[in-house]
Order: structure tokens, then C-alpha cells, then sequence
């Protein structure tokens, strides 16, 4: 080998090495280089002490509070119905809606009054008759035996009087029994017979409000005022208290001042009434009766309506916006904000009441401490954070 071949071999294997040396280093460098970690994007809002409002809610049937079912004692025909009348329409208290053929009881109640005609004068003849062997008892001129029979006889005509008096009574009940007459001012809410059929009282199922709609002769109701029956479970019966107020239908404000009828729509208010102490073994709930305040509401007898209880207001409550809240094995917790280093704490909290889209905080933050709203389900405990532009 000549030297010419030798001094390019040396020059090609020193080149090699240079090379080699030099991706070392950068490899080595790249190593020592630790990029930026990428900060999310959140909105925080800080916990605040405010008034809440909490809310029971449940679903109930609305029932107007006066209903009179209107009924036959007795099966006949019927012989006269309103024909003037339609369901929905108003009746007054005392109106005739329909009656049976009253011929053979307006003749029963003409017979009983005739009877007590007759037993009144027996009993005024009996009265002289006592009357007269009592003189003559004093007199010598009639013996007391005598004067015992007549006495015996006034009581009789007595008895026979009380006697004609009740049958009076019977016939006038079984002739007010054969006519439909409202006892209250009212609205027709059902008419379910026609002039010239035949009633029977054993067609009328009572054994459940549905049938007693659809089989009985007259149903009237009294739109003024409802009443909501309602179920809560028995672990809320310590939320809930008589007088408190509820609102039927609509939605809940998160505030008990707010209760404006002309920001409500189409709810009603109305007040818990009566609630039962009796739990049902069966169901483990008890029972709620709401009663509306206001005249006429805008509800529908036998409407199915969502009812939202007022529960007692905290007047100074801790609380967060429920979109800051995050659970995991029903455990609570949020992502507090830390505005000098830049990063999240995620942090467990003990929860109380809601209200409307807040909810308390029993344990675990601070008044003015700053919670992550937007952004939060992209977060891990201690990642770095920006907030979005207009935050403070």
C-alpha cells in the first residue's frame, strides 16, 4: 500500500469519528432538555356565601278540594235531565240536574202526611179523654183503673204520631234521593246518564276513583281551590314542615323571595297543608297534602303536576355552582385554583343543600376560594392551568 492510500484511510477514519462524536452530543442534549408542560384552559368562580333555597320535589294528582258525587239510592227510571246543561258548565247550588219518575214517592209522602193528619187527631181526642176521667176521678164518678186506660191510650196516639212523623221523613229523603240537585256553586265535571234509561245503584264501581268517574250520574266540582295529594320518602320527613310553601308545576327559584306569581308562568303556589306521621310499610313514604293559596288556579281536576316543597332557607350558606362539582365513588370534590402557582388542587368537599344551579358546601373550601367550572374534566391534581380570557 502506498502512502497516498494510507493518508486517505487515516483522513476517512478520522472523519468517521468526528462524525460520530458530534450525534453523540446532540443525542446527550436533546436528553438534558425538558419541554413545557401545557397549561388547560379553565373558568374558575370563587365559593361564595350566599342564601339558598332547597327544594323537595314530587309528583302528586291536583283534585279540586270540594267534589260532590251526585247518585241515585234508588234504580227507576230517569225522567228528567237538564237538557239545557252540558259538562263544563256552571251550576248553582240547589239546581235540579235530573230526577226519577217521582209519582209513586210524591204518593208515599202524600200517604204518610195523611197518616200523621190521623194519628195527631187520635192523640187530641186521647188528650180530652185523660183530661175528662181525671175530673171525674176527682169527682168519685170514674175509677182509677179507668183514669190508667185513658192514659195508656194517649200514649199510643203519642207513638202513632212519632211513627207517621218518621215515615213523613223517610218518603221526603227517598223523594230528595230520586233528584240530582247541586249542593254546592260549582262546575259539571261529569253527566254519565240520559233522560229515559233505567238506573240501577248496583252499576255504580266504587271500588276505585277511575270507575266511580265513568259509572257515577253526576259528578260536581269547585274549580276555586285544589288540593295536591302526594309520597316522599320517609328519610326526608325532617325536610318538610306544615305551612311551608310549594310551588305545583314549573320549576323551583333558588331563592324564597322570589316567589313572584307573575315570574312563575303556568305554576302554581300553593302551601303544605297536612303531612301524615304514618309511614307505609309497604312503600317506606308518608304522606303530603298541598293545598293552593290563591283563587281560581290555572289547574286541571285530575291532572298529574310536579310539585316543588320549600325546604327551611339557609340564610348564610358556602356555596359553588353545581358545574364545578366532579364525583367519583359518590365522592364530591372540586379543583381549587391556585392564582400563585398557576396549578389546581383537587380537593374532596362534604355537599349540603341545592339550590337552582348552586350547591352548599359543608367542609372542604373556603369563602373566596376559586373553583374550576370550565375545564374541569380535562384536570389531574396539580396539572398547570390558564384561565380563559375575561377571568380575573
Amino acid at each position: 500500500m502506498n502512502i497516498k492510500h494510507i493518508a486517505f484511510s487515516l483522513a476517512l477514519l478520522l472523519l468517521l469519528s468526528a462524525c460520530s462524536g458530534g450525534e453523540s452530543n446532540g443525542e446527550d442534549n436533546a436528553e438534558t432538555q425538558v419541554p413545557e408542560e401545557p397549561a388547560v384552559s379553565v373558568s374558575v368562580v370563587p365559593a361564595a356565601v350566599t342564601a339558598l333555597q332547597g327544594w323537595q320535589y314530587s309528583q302528586g294528582t291536583a283534585r279540586s278540594l270540594r267534589r260532590e258525587y251526585l247518585t241515585f239510592t234508588e234504580q227507576g227510571k230517569v225522567t228528567f235531565v237538564d237538557q239545557d246543561l252540558r259538562v263544563g258548565m256552571p251550576v248553582a247550588e240547589g239546581q235540579l240536574i235530573a230526577h226519577q219518575a217521582p209519582g209513586r214517592l210524591e204518593a208515599e209522602l202524600a200517604s204518610a202526611r195523611a197518616s200523621l193528619n190521623e194519628a195527631e187527631a187520635s192523640l187530641s181526642l186521647a188528650r180530652v179523654t185523660q183530661n175528662r176521667y181525671e175530673t171525674l176521678v176527682n169527682q168519685r164518678s170514674a175509677s182509677a183503673q179507668e183514669l190508667d186506660e185513658a192514659r195508656v191510650e194517649v200514649e199510643q196516639a203519642l207513638a202513632t204520631r212519632d211513627n207517621a212523623r218518621a215515615q213523613i221523613a223517610q218518603a221526603e229523603v227517598m223523594l230528595e234521593e230520586s233528584r240530582l240537585v247541586s249542593p254546592i256553586d260549582g262546575v259539571l265535571a261529569r253527566l254519565n246518564i240520559e233522560q229515559g234509561r233505567y238506573f240501577m245503584p248496583s252499576t255504580v264501581d266504587t271500588s276505585s276513583e277511575q270507575g266511580a268517574l265513568q259509572t257515577v250520574p253526576a259528578l260536581v266540582i269547585d274549580p276555586s281551590h285544589f288540593e295536591v295529594r302526594l309520597d316522599l320518602p320517609s328519610y326526608n320527613f325532617d325536610r318538610v314542615e306544615v305551612g311551608a310553601r310549594a310551588i305545583i308545576g314549573g320549576r323551583p327559584p333558588q331563592h324564597a323571595d322570589s316567589l313572584d306569581p307573575e315570574m312563575l308562568g303556568e305554576s302554581e303556589i300553593g302551601e303544605i297543608h297536612a303531612i301524615s306521621p304514618s309511614v307505609d310499610p309497604q312503600s317506606r313514604t308518608f304522606e303530603i297534602i298541598i293545598r293552593t293559596t290563591s283563587d281560581n288556579p290555572r289547574l286541571q281536576d285530575g291532572a298529574f303536576v310536579a310539585v316543588w316543597m320549600a325546604e327551611p332557607e339557609k340564610k348564610q350558606a358556602l356555596s359553588v355552582p353545581f358545574n364545578a362539582l366532579r364525583f367519583l365513588n359518590d365522592q364530591a370534590f372540586v379543583f381549587v385554583f391556585d392564582e400563585e402557582s398557576g396549578r389546581v388542587e383537587e380537593r374532596s368537599v362534604q355537599l349540603g343543600q341545592q339550590a337552582g344551579e348552586r350547591r352548599e358546601v359543608l367542609e372542604g373550601l373556603s369563602p373566596g376560594e376559586q373553583v374550576v367550572t370550565e375545564g374541569r374534566t380535562r384536570l389531574n391534581d396539580g396539572d398547570r392551568v390558564t384561565l380563559i380570557e375575561g377571568q380575573p
